[in-house]
């Protein structure tokens, strides 16, 4: 893999002005606490009809698996549902309810293959039968297992249907525990508190009054006004959420005791940077570096679940967007989509100690046995801003690996970096979030699969694919991690045909070679090459295999070869006697060369 040095790449691709340096401080040997991995969570609702716009009985006919596809791509953790305030107007079992709206069983089923936690808020305005109900149908009747429950949405909040004074809503919270409880006594069940100061004392009076029956405690973060969007004034927010966060630990201590609000999961139930009528703000960079501060401000304070704002959620007349994918049908990620597989597959397991960051710059770091993961956000708009890093307690690697989001680069990978010493720069580039991700020196690094970050083609595929869902059998298939999934060749009608289908790789740079590993179908090629070129016109072959018998072939390549696209070129496959498909490669694996 390509090495540069940190300070010359990004001055050859970012010209800016140069800010002044900030100085940080990691102690590896500090962790803070553990990351809970349910706080890469999302909001998801019930009237979001673009997910299942069919019967349930329907799902595998009209679910829209292109959405499905990428919210299992970002990573997300956990789903909550059915969707904000709207929970408490939704019955969950009404035979009222659309067909084309997302129901239970449609719900867990989105769950269990993005391989999300569920969390469900019950209706605070029916009663506690119809909520013991729906734990009975989850857990019991249907096996779903759901641990995670809500009463009711905002309920201290004026505009919430069936606001009522803190007593009043904590006696019928009470009713609501017990009846669930009753059904499945393993469950944990949530009451919602506001973050800041309240006219009624709700939080306090609430506890005070139901506090032996709350298992966790919900809040939701909006820290701006419809209509009053101020990109800088943003990013202090997070600074605003940390104060709120230490008023509510410290006012729930006083009010339950140390022990009790330590059993307490914490749980930021809904963020987005604007409460309501949302502009062009939320699906611009800045939106994006915001949620990352907040990850990373949350991880730090040993949140338990975060859910953003929200999967779907359009508001046309502002030309904003709440969803981090868009609304359209065509599921565009927002920016705000990148931060969540840069956290969930390169943020580690334990957040460290962090001194030194300052107001244009924020850095997290965090730790997963010998690998340390910083998570730095540039915050100008136009300044580079240089960051001078001074580990202890851990002896980096001299190769690092780097991604980058920002206006032109989205969870892009960026050539290896070059780590001299536990004391190193980074040059941040303007409006960025950058994830530098360092191994222990006596450490053999990991090497990538290359695959992952190229573009697939192929000469042909399977028309077939529409019985199994849209680009199961596709050339991308090759290469999604997926060995359910694969590329099929199209298919020949008599196995006389010729073979010559081909399955090609091509980097935006040129990567160095040292192994393929292809992982067969249902047909394999018994005769191939794998061959290389520079511009994509030009070949050369660098392996010729006959005689292949299929399962997974690994194919070393010495010496190894640097190279902007690489191709699996067929000659004969396994075609049965009435034809088919000549080819079928699970995945088609590459691998630079071993340091």
């Amino acid at each position: 893999m390509k090495n540069i040095s940190l300070s010359l790449f990004f001055l050859l691709s970012v010209s800016t002005t140069i800010a002044q340096t900030v100085h940080v401080e990691v102690d590896a040997a500090r962790p803070v606490r553990p990351i809970n991995p349910w706080l890469y969570g999302i909001n998801t609702a019930n009237w979001d009809e673009s997910l299942f716009p069919g019967r349930s009985g329907e799902i595998l006919l009209t679910s829209d698996r292109d959405a499905i596809a990428k919210i299992k791509a970002s990573g997300t953790t956990l789903l909550k549902y059915p969707g904000g305030n709207q929970a408490d107007r939704y019955v969950w079992n009404s035979p009222d309810n659309p067909a084309t709206e997302m129901d239970t069983d449609e719900y867990i089923a989105f769950c269990r293959e993005t391989g999300a936690e569920p969390f469900i808020t019950i209706n605070f305005n029916e009663s506690p039968e119809l909520a013991a109900d729906w734990v009975q149908y989850c857990n019991l009747q249907r096996g779903y297992g759901v641990k995670l429950w809500e009463v009711g949405d905002e309920q201290w909040g004026w505009w919430a249907k069936g606001h009522a004074p803190p007593e009043e809503y904590a006696k019928k919270y009470i009713s609501f525990v017990k009846a669930m409880k009753s059904v499945d006594p393993t469950i944990k069940v949530a009451t919602n508190v506001p973050l800041g100061s309240h006219p009624e004392n709700w939080t306090e009076r609430v506890l005070r009054a139901a506090g032996e029956y709350v298992d966790m405690l919900t809040y939701t973060y909006f820290p701006q006004n419809g209509g009053k969007e101020n990109d800088d004034s943003l990013f202090a927010t997070t600074s605003s959420f940390r104060a709120l966060h230490q008023q509510l630990v410290d006012e729930v201590e006083r009010v339950v005791g140390p022990e009790k609000a330590k059993q307490l999961l914490t749980i930021n139930v809904g963020y987005n940077s604007v409460n309501t009528g949302p502009g062009p703000q939320t699906i611009q960079l800045v939106n994006a570096l915001w949620v990352a501060d907040m990850l990373g401000t949350m991880a730090e304070l040993g949140t338990d679940i975060g859910c953003l704002w929200a999967l779907h959620n359009q508001y046309p007349p502002r030309g904003g967007d709440f969803g981090y994918l868009s609304s359209d049908g065509r599921n565009t990620p927002r920016f705000t989509y990148f931060v969540f597989p840069m956290f969930v597959n390169l943020f580690g397991s334990e957040v460290l100690r962090v001194t030194g960051a300052n107001g244009p710059v924020s850095v997290y770091a965090s730790r997963t046995g010998k690998t340390l993961t910083l998570a730095l956000i540039n915050k100008q708009r136009r300044a580079t801003i240089p960051v001078e890093i001074a580990l202890s307690h851990f002896n980096p690697h001299p190769k690092a690996e780097a991604w980058i989001l920002d206006e032109k680069r989205q969870n892009e990978r960026l050539p290896d970096l070059s780590i001299p010493a536990a004391q190193f720069d980074v040059k941040v580039p303007p409006y960025a979030l950058m994830m530098v991700r360092l191994l222990e020196r006596d450490s053999l690094l990991p090497s990538p699969n290359l695959a992952r970050g190229a573009i697939a083609t192929a000469s042909s595929f399977s028309p077939l694919n529409a019985l199994w869902g849209p680009g199961t059998f596709t050339p991308s298939s090759a290469i999604d991690g997926n060995t359910d999934t694969r590329w099929r060749a199209g298919v020949k009608m008599t196995k006389d045909e010729a073979d010559p289908d081909w399955l090609q790789l091509s980097w935006k740079r040129s990567e160095e070679i040292g192994l393929v590993r292809i992982l067969w179908g249902e047909n394999h090629g018994t005769d191939y090459q794998l061959q290389v070129s520079q511009d994509g016109t030009t070949w050369r072959a660098i392996r010729e295999v006959r005689g292949g018998t299929g399962g997974v072939e690994h194919h070393e390549i010495v010496p190894p070869v640097k190279t902007r696209f690489l191709r699996f070129k067929g000659v004969k496959g396994t075609t049965g006697p009435r034809g088919g498909s000549p080819y079928a490669i699970r995945e088609l694996e590459v691998f630079s060369p071993r340091p």
